[in-house]
């Protein structure tokens, strides 16, 4: 099988690569023809077009679409709509509010086209370990698209848990969790570091078998281990906070730590300084994303 994917960064990117590895054929755009062209290196079928795209895939195409939430995944929707055929698949893996997955459906719907949406989990170590996805969509379609997802996934790293909007949703409680679990981490180091002790070795002394080792943990502490942590600026870049807000009010859920968290990360003083410096190189770690230094 086939799969075509739209979407070449730091996330599509990696999740390609390893779709390749599993023996799966891909055939990947990027509205930078430069990424299609360091794809095809690794071993995909390129293309430079989407019409180029759609006539490489098979009878049924299904198509993953890894591109910024909002205007980027809704134009590319509507010009590949007209290039697909009844019963083909969109997937969108984008980070995005759970309830633009139904308009999504919508506009698949005109054409006959099934739609998923997909939260995807575990940023630049996904190439790796796999990534943990998410889905929402048409039950009756997923076990076509679970090729692909024993492709990406680790072992019971993936899952259907509803209709549309319903893996976006997953996501979204998933990356508050988030958000709480990095402020905890940078509260206790900012705690020890006013307290005197060596951060370092405290962080060292409880990854290995305490109650709180985690996976972040082992991140932050090789976060706080890097040569530039000390020049890490104490601005903290993050996309998702709107859409988490507003998932937690659609939900009209109870979230206080997590409101305490953007707090934090929305706040322009001077307070808390080191625990902001360890949120930012932190998810520079597990993510990529970006960091300031002074």
């Amino acid at each position: 099988m086939k799969i075509g994917f739209i979407g070449l960064g730091r996330m599509g990117s990696g999740m390609v690569e390893r779709l390749l590895k599993n023996k799966i054929k891909v055939v990947a755009f990027n509205r930078s023809p430069d990424k299609v062209r360091e794809i095809i290196r690794k071993g995909a079928e390129g293309a430079f077009s989407l019409s180029e795209l759609t006539n490489k895939l098979g009878e049924r195409k299904i198509i993953w679409m890894m591109l910024p939430a909002g205007s980027p995944t809704d134009e590319m929707i509507k010009a590949i709509l007209p290039l697909l055929s009844k019963e083909d698949i969109i997937i969108n893996g984008a980070n995005d509010f759970y309830e633009n997955s139904k308009k999504y459906e919508k506009w698949c719907g005109r054409f006959d086209v099934h739609f998923f949406d997909c939260g995807v989990s575990n940023g630049i170590e996904g190439l790796q370990n796999g990534y943990t996805l998410m889905f929402g969509g048409p039950k009756s379609e997923f076990k076509s698209i679970e090729i692909f997802c024993r492709a990406l996934a680790p072992k019971n790293g993936y899952g259907y848990f509803g209709e549309a909007g319903s893996g976006h949703y997953v996501k979204s409680v998933h990356n508050i969790i988030e958000y709480v679990y990095l402020q905890g981490i940078a509260e206790g180091i900012e705690l020890l570091d006013k307290g005197g002790i060596d951060i370092k070795k405290a962080i060292s002394v409880f990854r290995p078998s305490s109650v709180i080792s985690s996976w972040l943990l082992d991140r932050a502490d090789t976060a706080i281990n890097r040569p530039d942590f000390s020049k890490i600026d104490t601005k903290i870049g993050s996309v998702t906070i709107d859409e988490l807000k507003k998932t937690l009010k659609a939900a009209k859920g109870y979230a206080p730590a997590f409101r305490a968290a953007v707090k934090v990360r929305e706040s322009k003083g001077n307070k808390f300084k080191l625990g902001k410096k360890v949120i930012a190189a932190t998810r520079r770690e597990f993510g990529g994303h970006p960091v300031s230094k002074k």
